[in-house]
């Protein structure tokens, strides 16, 4: 437990360096009180709009959770799985890559589902997740392929494939033994319980349960309400980032398919793993608008804009659903009190 701990703790300290080091580079050479300047002329009626439309998506995700539980045996009751979102999300804040941990263990805590077997439905969403940013690249990548293509082509693209090319193949076969050696040791480790009955129990129930999760995602009978959903979410995000653009007046003037740009620009920031995308979102997403003649400065207005909006947002509704399920549970215990103390 204390080895678990210092790792967590070790974890959070070195994303959280990292988050700085971006936060530095993404601030270091900008004139503050043009930032500060620029948060006046922000019209917060367009912030509002874009929250409910995140609010929206986050519904939908609660709602797309839902379908790839049902097969595991139990359907779990919405307030529970929105509650588990936002906790998830609430989570990210601090610990990157934690929130699908924190909101598989509340949905376990609260309707008795084992937690391996949500990590499982959480590894489809999160597949689904990347095939519908992959789906917006290609999309935006075409639209305007001279200005957004040339973008992600210079930005993303080129980038990844110099730092596949770094990679020799004799690294490619190493990784691969490293791998199969891993699997085979696994086996043999749980075959013969080299570890203990009692811990090769709980490996092998892991294992089982993530993949009972992946099961469960293809024998839902609602697979075309899951396709539809994670459509309607990236839906809301693209309607989300484009009513912020209208909300501050550099940017106001940019269209629906300059917001996809900007969405999809801003999604491979948050895919970066420091706490909330801190610093990276705003590296990247203040360079995108330059390709619309909107300087550095002016576009990192936009960015913490969007992204201390929706930090705030979330952070604020983490926070009601833990209070929400502490009281709720708190009730729960009260009501079979009285039931064990009066029995009918």
């Amino acid at each position: 437990m204390k080895k678990l701990l210092s790792n967590k703790i070790v974890n959070f300290c070195f994303f959280l360096a990292l988050s700085i080091l971006l936060i530095y580079y993404a601030f270091r050479s900008v004139d503050f009180k043009h930032i500060i300047q620029g948060f006046k002329n922000v019209n917060y009626f367009w912030v509002v709009l874009s929250l409910v439309a995140a609010l929206t998506a986050h519904i939908l995700r609660a709602y797309r959770w839902g379908i790839l539980i049902e097969p595991l045996g139990k359907k779990v009751r919405f307030d529970n799985l929105f509650s588990a979102v936002m906790i998830g999300y609430f989570a990210n804040i601090a610990f990157p890559r934690l929130g699908e941990v924190a909101k598989c263990g509340s949905v376990s805590k609260t309707d008795g589902i084992r937690i391996e077997s949500l990590l499982g439905t959480v590894v489809a969403e999160r597949g689904m997740d990347v095939v519908m940013l992959i789906v917006s690249t290609i999309i935006v990548f075409f639209i305007k392929i001279e200005v957004f293509g040339n973008f992600i082509l210079t930005h993303i693209l080129i980038p990844i494939k110099e730092k596949a090319l770094k990679v020799h193949p004799y690294q490619i076969i190493i990784l691969l033994i490293i791998i199969i050696a891993f699997v085979v040791i696994v086996r043999i480790v749980l075959k013969n319980n080299l570890l203990g009955e009692k811990l090769n129990g709980k490996i092998r129930k892991t294992l089982k349960g993530i993949a009972d999760g992946l099961k469960a995602v293809f024998k839902s009978k609602k697979k075309t309400s899951f396709l539809i959903s994670s459509l309607a979410i990236w839906l809301f995000y693209w309607i989300m980032t484009w009513l912020l653009l209208k909300s501050v007046p550099i940017t106001s003037n940019l269209d629906l398919f300059d917001g996809l740009f900007i969405m999809v620009i801003g999604s491979f920031g948050m895919t970066i793993p420091v706490q909330g995308g801190f610093g990276a979102y705003h590296i990247i997403t203040s360079v995108a608008l330059g390709i619309f003649g909107i300087s550095y400065e002016n576009g990192l207005i936009f960015a913490i804009v969007s992204h201390e909006s929706q930090t705030i947002f979330l952070i604020i509704a983490g926070i009601l659903a833990l209070l929400y399920l502490y009281f709720k549970e708190k009730h729960r215990k009260k009501v079979t009190e009285q039931v064990a103390n009066h029995p009918a």
